[in-house]
């Protein structure tokens, strides 16, 4: 008798068409775990901060000195919102630093000492650029940094500001406008030279 044909599963390859389908499905699947691996890493996360900016002036590679700083709200690491137009009148060395920049660290000890030896004479603020949030909190602590530490996770305020490597240092007169930039670490020659442009020279003491 002609064989009937069987309805067991068959070991032949599956249709040109079903295998298509399952490529198109596989090329999806790893396109979403791409995207929330993305997401992850852009995010540190630790979450995102939320950041206004303002530009002052709009130049290729950021802000000079002469152009007025460009006007920014971010939220400290701490999570207290802090606008930099809340300093105007007052000098403010804006600094953007990374936990995993070595020259960055290197930084931190002098920002200490100069706030140390002139309390309320300038502002310190720091942007935590391209970093994980509960490594910066935690370097921070270990360099017991007392200033505004600001979370820029996304990356507004950096971009408004041309940085693309860390460190870079803005100092920035009363009048908002910025007085020196600074693309790498500054000597303390450099430093103290900045920072006297902003501060002007001490008051002289007056005779009892």
């Amino acid at each position: 008798m002609p064989s009937t044909p069987s309805s067991a599963p068959s070991d032949a390859p599956p249709p040109r068409r079903a295998r298509w389908v399952l490529a198109a499905v596989a090329v999806v699947v790893v396109g979403i775990v791409g995207a929330i691996t993305w997401a992850a890493v852009a995010n540190h996360g630790d979450g995102t901060s939320k950041a206004t900016v303002v530009p002052a002036a709009v130049r290729d590679g950021g802000p000079r000195v002469g152009d007025v700083a460009p006007d920014f709200t971010l939220t400290t690491l701490g999570g207290k919102q802090v606008a930099l137009a809340d300093y105007r009148g007052k000098p403010v060395v804006l600094n953007f630093w990374a936990s995993w920049c070595n020259p960055c660290r290197r930084e931190f000890p002098r920002f200490r000492d100069a706030l140390a030896k002139g309390p309320g004479t300038f502002v310190m603020l720091g942007v935590d650029y391209q970093d994980i949030a509960s490594d910066a909190r935690a370097f921070a602590k270990s360099q017991h940094a007392a200033w505004p530490m600001l979370d820029d996770s996304g990356h507004a305020v950096s971009q408004a500001y041309g940085i693309r490597a860390v460190p870079q240092t803005f100092f920035i007169g009363r009048n908002g406008k910025i007085a020196q930039r600074f693309y790498a670490e500054p000597t303390a020659a450099q430093f103290a030279a900045a920072l006297s442009k902003i501060t002007g020279p001490p008051s002289p003491r007056r005779s009892s």
